[in-house]
Order: structure tokens, then C-alpha cells, then sequence
């Protein structure tokens, strides 16, 4: 089997599709990978490294399409890669459809494509698979941002996150308890913040009390509670994750004007369209932006920022998928593999999440057994 790494230096992202490791894991199973130049600069691996480890160096993305029986990608394609893609290919990768555009999805149907989506992968336990590994980056990222953020000079309160002797610490609330909210939780909480966790899912906040030996608060999503809490918040984290669907709404414009001036809101949720009212979407390079006197930090791919260790943790995840795809036959890899089969978003020219059809208005078929 071919599969293909992009380089994907023209968005904002400096993760890799594959590390040299990866590379070097499925040519040992028999495999061929195709690595665009420059792919991996931005996590710190050079065309040499790869080539070392056997990957064919090609020079263009349009070669990596053609070459390649599966295509990795990190960031969802653009319109101009979603019209290299050749008729019957694989899309293995983050795909965010319920973001998407619906000419872009109509495109990729008409040409059979086949598109497993690591954001909606999971396993026989319901655990997101490559989220939950994504999530412990994530988790820490949360710490350093907001850390920096309440930094006097860069507009914030002037607090740091765990107190010290006679002065409290900060307290971060924490919206949702998936595995991101538990990540930020873990996180949070060990640097000594006062951490506040409000979901609906009672199952879900049992094993945060659980997890953090009850010094989490946790607390029901109702309007109420978001309200209260909101107005005691330094830190405000959105962390509300419906994988394969837009984020609902859960904090209002007013209860981030009841925000105390300088304070920090990440919005986690903002791949999937953003969970807070005054979220947009910022980058990297420009990564916040202040809305009724709250400092917002709205960066997807958030884990992009330490593209060396994402990668490695995408790797890991994806080889071993990627293995079994290329072992048998595409539909019976499908079938056999529950995270495979749950990651799918099309198959062959046909929607397979029944959410997703009806967002855009098209017929889905559900994957029946090989």
C-alpha cells in the first residue's frame, strides 16, 4: 500500500501527517510512504530524516495525491487539495466535516473518496482514540496558556494560577467532562489552581471526583451554575466536545461581560465552531483577542504549538490503522476495527454519519459486514 504525507506549511499548522518513526514502522510491514519536502520542517524533521528511514521524497502535493492509495492529513484539506484527490482514495486524518463546506463534501463524494476522521474515532470502550491521546498535550497546554495570559503585561490580572502563602489562587472553571475537561482538570489542579468543573453528564463528573480524589468542585451545566460561575472565574475553559458535531453554545455574551476584568478564556471547543458566544477563530501567530474586557485565546489545533510531541502522539496512534488498512481489504479492515469504522465519514462516495448527511442534506448508507 502507498500512503501519502502532505506538507501542510501553507495553513496554520506545524504538525506532521507521520515522523520518521512512523516511516520507518510501515516499510517494515511492507509499505510505501510518500513524504512531500519540507513536510515535517515544522515539527523538527528534515526530508533527510525521513529519507533515511526509507520514505520516497516527492516535490509536490499534487505527486503525493497521485502516488498515494491513502493521504494523510492533518488540518482539514482545502479546496485546492480536495480537487488533487483522485477517485477512490483514502483521507485518513482530522476532517472536522460538521464545519465543513458543502460543495467541498460534494466534491469528495462524487469522486468515491473514502474518509476515516481521527476526530470521531473510538474504541470498543467509547474512548476517543486519537483525542484521548491529543487531550494530555492539550491538558498541559491549558496550564501554560492561561498562565501566561494572566500576566500583568500582557493584559491580564496580574495572577499566577496556584497563590502562595495568605493570597488564594486562581480559580479556573472548567466547562464539560469529556476527556478534554478531565485533561485541563488534571492539569489545573495539580498546579494548585482552584478548580471548578460544570457538566451534564453525572457519570462523566463521578469519575473527575474520583480522578482528582474530590478537590475538583463539580457542578450540573445548568444556566444557573454557568452564570455563577462564570462571574468567579480567572480562567474560563471551554471544553465541550461533540465529536462530529458543532459545539453548542454554553457560555452567553453576558455572562462573559459579568467576567472580572483580565481574565482568560480558552475555547477548546472552537475546531468544532466554539462553545463560547464572543469566541472566534484566532491563529498562532495572532493567538487572542479581547471581547468585553476578557482576554480570548481561540487557536484550533491547539496542540499544533508543540507540533514535535503532537506528532509523535499522532503517530503512534495512526501506524498501526494504517497497517491494517493496507493488510486486507479496505471494507474488511472497516469492519473489523472498531475505531475505523467509527471514524467513518464516507465510504466510497457515500455519507456514513447519519448527523452529518442531514446537516447537508444528503443520503447516508450505513457500512454493512465485508
Amino acid at each position: 500500500m502507498n500512503i501519502g504525507v502532505i506538507n501542510e506549511s501553507a495553513k496554520i499548522e506545524n504538525r506532521a501527517g507521520l515522523n520518521p518513526s512512523g516511516v520507518s514502522f510501515l516499510l517494515e510491514k511492507g509499505h510505501k510512504v510518500y513524504v512531500q519536502a519540507g513536510a515535517g520542517l515544522k515539527a523538527g524533521y528534515t526530508n533527510e530524516e525521513y529519507m533515511a528511514q526509507g520514505a520516497n521524497i516527492v516535490f509536490s502535493k499534487e505527486e503525493v495525491f497521485g502516488r498515494s492509495d491513502i493521504v494523510l492529513n492533518i488540518s482539514p484539506l482545502s479546496e485546492d487539495e480536495c480537487q488533487m484527490v483522485k477517485n477512490d482514495q483514502v483521507l485518513f486524518g482530522f476532517h472536522h466535516l460538521a464545519t465543513a463546506k458543502k460543495p467541498l463534501v460534494e466534491q469528495l463524494l462524487h469522486k468515491n473518496v473514502t474518509m476515516v476522521g481521527y476526530e470521531i474515532m473510538r474504541d470498543e470502550k467509547d474512548s476517543l482514540v486519537f483525542y484521548e491521546s491529543l487531550s494530555e498535550v492539550a491538558g498541559q497546554m491549558c496550564l501554560v496558556i492561561a498562565g501566561h495570559y494572566l500576566q500583568t503585561n500582557q493584559g491580564g490580572r496580574g495572577a499566577i494560577i496556584g497563590g502562595v502563602v495568605s493570597v488564594p489562587p486562581a480559580t479556573a472553571v472548567i466547562i464539560g467532562s469529556g476527556v478534554l475537561a478531565r485533561s485541563a482538570t488534571k492539569a489545573l489542579l495539580g498546579a494548585g489552581a482552584h478548580t471548578i468543573v460544570v457538566g451534564h453528564n453525572m457519570e462523566r463528573l463521578h469519575r473527575i471526583e474520583d480522578m482528582t480524589g474530590g478537590r475538583a468542585i463539580t457542578l450540573m451545566g445548568s444556566k444557573y451554575n454557568l452564570a455563577r460561575m462564570t462571574k468567579v472565574a480567572d480562567i474560563l475553559i471551554g471544553a465541550v466536545l461533540r465529536p462530529g458535531e458543532l459545539a453548542p453554545v454554553m457560555i452567553s455574551r453576558d455572562m462573559i461581560k459579568s467576567m472580572k476584568p483580565g481574565s482568560v478564556v480558552i475555547d477548546l471547543a472552537i475546531d468544532h465552531g466554539g462553545c463560547i458566544e464572543t469566541s472566534r477563530l484566532t491563529t498562532l501567530e495572532r493567538p487572542t483577542f479581547v471581547d468585553e474586557g476578557v482576554i480570548h485565546y481561540c487557536v484550533p489545533n491547539i496542540t499544533s504549538a508543540v507540533s514535535r510531541t503532537s506528532t509523535k502522539v499522532l503517530t503512534n496512534q495512526a501506524v498501526h490503522y494504517l497497517h491494517e488498512i493496507g493488510a486486507c481489504e479496505l471494507d474488511q479492515a472497516l469492519w473489523r476495527n472498531i475505531p475505523l469504522r467509527t471514524g467513518l465519514y464516507m465510504h466510497k462516495g457515500q455519507m456514513a454519519k447519519k448527523n452529518i448527511a442531514e446537516r447537508f442534506g444528503l443520503s447516508y448508507r450505513e457500512i454493512q459486514p465485508a
